[in-house]
């Protein structure tokens, strides 16, 4: 069926009421015809009623739809809820890992900034992005001709000064020279050795070298170019070792000690799992979040894994700083999904039966790579639960579980 757009010229609706006093027409000109055409139906159940004289007949029709709405709704209060084989979970008796979940990037344990100690002109930049250098070796220089000739000026006032206090000691012993004259000439001499030491070291710094061994992560500069004291010249990073900084609440930083394993994937390397430790811990929590940073080092050189990637670990608490049971006792345990937070109150909705029935629990350890979260009370072995994320559950609202093949059980 296909609907045309009445023209301005004809009626959209004309009706005819069986006293034959005449005929309602609704034209497409009129603003709510063309606003909105669900109105329509309503236009002419309005105008058969009025026609016909119908006011008491009209208040009944509208008190039949209230009754029948309100029936529907009824209905659909105490409707049966469906539920399919993997809308259900049992609640099992397992081990659950206890660890504290950590996020961060995996960045470069050595990370370098070398920036210009002098002013001058660059000549060639022997290295790029990507280049393995090696610690101590030379990335740069800067055009040393005139730090060169600085240096060889200083050498000849040192050595004109060393002369002068020779001739000086001299005469000062023969008696022909005052001991104020001796004391100038070495102070003189000291002054020319620290005019050349001077000398010597800016020429030390023309040369850019590299204090560690690594990858350049970063070229800002180009050969031949001018540039400031203090500019940024290159970024060397060590990725040999890569480190995590993660975040953690207060309340598991008190579990979580120096030397703990930790288990890191990342979405990058799908199936593949890094094994680090712990670093450090930072013994201040943040003021603004109140969580406190750790520090988590993973060797990379078997691994080779690109730096800079956001990776996800559980750092793996001993039972001794846990507070939940030992990782390798028996506990109660559903999937994390099927635990619901309701106001203050952790929940559950049990199948109990043809119905739903509430249950609050406490919860414990959460193991991030089975998907389970143990239950320390509210719940026996066995138990089937709701895990269908969607909906609005309830308590007693009837429930069926439907079999494999579609059937009711």
């Amino acid at each position: 069926m296909s609907l045309r757009t009445p023209s301005r010229d004809f009626p959209l609706f004309q009706l005819n009421t069986p006293n034959s006093l005449g005929s309602v027409v609704v034209k497409s000109n009129s603003l709510l015809v063309r606003r909105d055409w669900r109105v329509v139906p309503v236009l002419l159940v309005s105008a058969v009623l009025a026609a016909c004289g119908g006011d008491k007949t009209g208040a009944a029709s509208v008190d039949s739809a209230a009754v029948a709405s309100a029936s529907v709704d009824n209905d659909a209060a105490n409707a049966t809820l469906t539920l399919g084989a993997r809308d259900v979970a049992p609640v099992v008796s397992r081990a659950v890992a206890s660890g504290v979940e950590v996020t961060g990037s995996l960045d470069p344990a050595e990370r370098v900034e070398i920036k210009a100690q002098i002013a001058g002109q660059l000549g060639r930049v022997s290295v790029e992005r990507g280049t393995a250098v090696r610690r101590g070796q030379v990335l740069t220089a800067f055009e040393s001709g005139a730090m060169r000739a600085q240096v060889a000026s200083a050498e000849a006032a040192l050595a004109a000064r060393e002369r002068d206090l020779v001739a000086i000691d001299t005469l000062y012993k023969r008696g022909a020279a005052s001991q104020q004259d001796f004391v100038n000439a070495g102070a003189a001499r000291d002054a020319a050795r620290a005019q050349l030491a001077q000398a010597r070291e800016t020429l030390d710094r023309a040369n850019i070298i590299s204090p560690i061994g690594g990858q350049v992560s970063e070229k800002i500069v180009s050969s031949g170019e001018a540039v400031q004291s203090g500019a940024r010249l290159f970024t060397i990073v060590n990725a040999d070792e890569l480190e995590l900084a993660g975040h953690i609440a207060a309340v598991d930083a008190a579990r979580v000690r120096v030397g703990l394993p930790v288990r890191l994937t990342l979405e990058s390397y799908p199936g593949r799992t890094l094994n680090g430790r712990v670093d450090r811990v930072d013994p201040v929590a943040d003021p603004a979040t109140r969580q406190v940073t750790v520090y988590i080092r993973v060797d990379n050189r078997r691994e080779r894994v690109v730096a800079g990637l956001f990776a996800t670990g559980r750092i793996q608490v001993s039972a001794s700083t846990s507070n939940s049971a030992a990782a390798n006792d028996k506990m109660l345990a559903v999937p994390v999904v099927a635990v619901r937070t309701e106001g203050k109150e952790q929940v559950v909705y049990v199948v109990d039966g043809t119905h739903l029935r509430r249950q609050v629990v406490t919860v414990g350890a959460r193991d991030s790579e089975s998907g389970l979260i143990e239950i320390r009370s509210g719940l026996t072995d066995g138990a089937m639960v709701l895990v269908a994320p969607g909906g609005s559950p309830r308590d007693a609202m009837p429930v069926r579980i439907a079999s494999t093949g579609g059937n009711p059980s």
